[in-house]
């Protein structure tokens, strides 16, 4: 049992390590959501250099928290329901957010 720990760990140690890298490194980070369901919810985040989200959602209730970490945050949210809820927070050098909502169907 000794030598298949000894010789898991490291390889389970190397993906940890690349796991945690890929945030870190990350340069453009590009996300589109459409949520076309009665219920819809959405969390996203993004950390990198320049940060680019869009979320649409037609649905009786909505719900998107986006959260973004750089130098450049751009978020565009479009929310077609009876129950809407947005909530962006950025932070970084230049932030754009706008939101867009409307009556979608019952």
């Amino acid at each position: 049992m000794k030598t298949i720990s000894a010789k898991i760990l490291p390889v389970t140690l190397a993906a940890f390590l690349v796991g945690l890298a890929g945030p870190l490194v990350a340069g453009t980070n590009v996300n589109t959501t459409i949520q076309e369901g009665r219920i819809n919810t959405n969390d996203t985040y993004q950390r990198g250099t320049v940060n680019d989200n869009a979320t649409y959602q037609e649905g009786r209730d909505n719900a998107n928290r986006t959260r973004q970490r750089g130098d450049e945050n751009w978020n565009q949210t479009g929310q077609f329901g009876r129950i809407n809820y947005n909530e962006t927070d950025q932070r970084g050098l230049s932030n754009r957010s706008s939101t867009k909502r409307g009556r979608g169907q019952d």
